[in-house]
């Protein structure tokens, strides 16, 4: 059984960028999903040759959208005791354009990228007056 998962979520620690035994270059990324108490860390490994290029943004603190495959694990912890966790084997990992990164992202982009999506209409036909703005990498 596979599961697969979509989520946002932060840094706990800068990327750490591997090889794996077959040679394939991956992310190594710890991710707090959640706030409070009810927040959970997942380990990542982040296969996306797009993440893996922009390695050196993915920095501790920054917001992080993941989709990939979801399973339990299990290790014993320092003190002995039994630990259990999740982890993903992510296909899609991006830095998330809201919080921390909007700033940085607005402050290096250039203002031609920005597009302006032309206004949608509703069920009945009319138009929803306010244009949304999209960045296109």
């Amino acid at each position: 059984m596979r599961i697969e998962a979509a989520f946002f979520g932060t840094l706990g620690k800068d990327a750490e960028s591997k090889t794996s035994t077959a040679g394939k270059p991956y992310l190594r990324l710890n991710i707090r999903v959640g706030d409070g108490e009810g927040a959970i860390w997942v380990s990542v490994s982040a296969f996306d040759a797009t993440a893996i290029r922009c390695a050196d943004n993915f920095k501790k603190g920054a917001r992080v959208y993941i989709e990939g495959a979801l399973r339990p694990t299990e290790w014993t912890g320092q003190d002995g005791a039994q630990r259990h966790g999740l982890s993903v084997m992510a296909w899609h990992c991006r830095l998330a354009a809201i919080g921390r990164n909007r700033h940085r992202r607005e402050k290096h982009k250039p203002s031609d990228q920005q597009q302006v999506v032309p206004a949608r209409h509703s069920t009945d036909g009319t138009p929803f007056d306010d244009p949304l703005p999209v960045w296109t990498p």
